[in-house]
């Protein structure tokens, strides 16, 4: 059995989601908070009354990630067995990952060959992982899906459930038989591993170079592979003040500057720093504007940053003058590997518009072309 000790591992489970603490604003407040949560996003809310005005700060945070690992079909890995992938599931990662096995096991299809699942978590429940295993004697491998989620950041259940569909899509011989989601319209192949599988859009795959697993380099029988979000955390701020000004560059950079200066750092609470505009486009009846600022999450005692970028939007509307900032994790480094998790402009413009602007009510008609 293989067996790996990694700290950033740990470390990483360990740093668990950002919590806010209020209320909505109400069901007919200036965002439609619950229009939000129906695409399956649990977003977390504080409202703020503020002496000119008020601020809502909407935060959404998942975990997930999913690993598809191919070893050598040595003579000890020939006879699968339910106990087999359980003893895998408690050996692969080392001791720093001590799994607690739970009872749903099972048995199934992938790629024509029979493979085993078991399920445990780690962590009090925190992180629910499923090993699904099976061997391609075509390719002289053994498969293993291992796949997870971070349940402490209200992780959808469900994402384990498509993380299974991701590996009943696993082609990992010529004329493996594999099933079809049209989820799943991402696909990554490739033909010096000799594997391809589907996901959705925004999840991306790369290599797990790891110098410990793999010191003279991945081969087709030895070889991980990693896929994460691309869209795992997105932030939004709407603030507004009681009166209409002028709508004006200089006014939209003293409210991006409001931001940064009104959000500190606990326990409970984020901090936002370094925001800087790359560019604003002005017409009549709003101001647009993006760029990046950095976020900072306090865990315990540890302290994440994470790059965002955002797209930012300044208006009037009735009598109040509103800025609604939008934005999602940008990351290009990961336990110290740079799977370059950026999201795309399309993923990006259609959070921005078809998540945010149209579920802001108090949004005009020149904001959301």
């Amino acid at each position: 059995m293989e067996k790996r000790t990694c700290p950033l591992l740990l470390a990483s489970f360990l740093c668990l989601a950002l919590s806010f603490i209020g209320c909505t604003g109400g069901p007919r407040g200036p965002i439609d908070v619950e229009a939000l949560r129906s695409s399956g996003d649990d977003w977390t809310v504080r409202q703020d009354t503020l002496a000119d005005g008020g601020v809502i700060r909407l935060h959404h945070d998942k975990w997930l990630m999913y690993f598809l690992h191919w070893r050598p079909l040595t003579e000890e890995r020939q006879k699968l067995s339910q106990e087999y992938v359980r003893d895998l599931m408690l050996n692969f990662w080392g001791p720093d990952m001590p799994f607690k096995l739970s009872e749903n096991t099972g048995e199934m299809e992938v790629g024509g060959h029979k493979a085993y699942f078991v399920d445990g978590t780690i962590y009090d429940g925190a992180i629910q992982t499923r090993f699904i295993v099976w061997n391609c004697p075509e390719t002289e491998r053994q498969l293993i899906a291992d796949c997870n989620i971070n349940l402490r950041k209200g992780t959808p259940p469900e994402l384990l459930e498509l993380q299974k569909e991701i590996t009943l899509s696993v082609s990992c011989h010529g004329a493996a038989s594999v099933q079809k989601n049209p989820v799943l319209n991402r696909l990554y192949a490739s033909r010096m591993f000799n594997i391809s599988f589907r996901t959705p859009a925004t999840w991306k795959t790369e290599e797990y170079w790891d110098s410990a697993w793999f010191p003279n380099g991945m081969t087709p029988t030895n070889g991980t592979l990693w896929t994460l979000l691309t869209d795992s955390e997105k932030y939004v701020e709407l603030r507004w003040e009681n009166r209409q000004s002028e709508i004006s560059t200089g006014l939209f950079n003293r409210f991006v500057e409001r931001i940064e200066s009104d959000s500190v750092v606990s326990e409970s609470t984020l901090r936002i720093t370094d925001i800087k505009v790359r560019g604003t486009i002005a017409s009549e009846e709003c101001i647009t504007g993006h760029g990046n600022f950095t976020y900072h999450l306090r865990a315990g005692d540890r302290e994440v940053t994470k790059p965002f970028r955002f797209s930012a939007f300044l208006w009037n509307h009735q009598d109040k003058t509103y800025f609604l900032l939008a934005g999602m994790a940008s990351i290009q480094e990961f336990w110290g590997i740079s799977p370059n998790l950026a999201p795309t402009d399309e993923t990006v413009n259609r959070f921005v518009h078809e998540d945010v602007l149209a579920n802001t009510r108090v949004v005009v008609e020149g904001c959301t072309k």
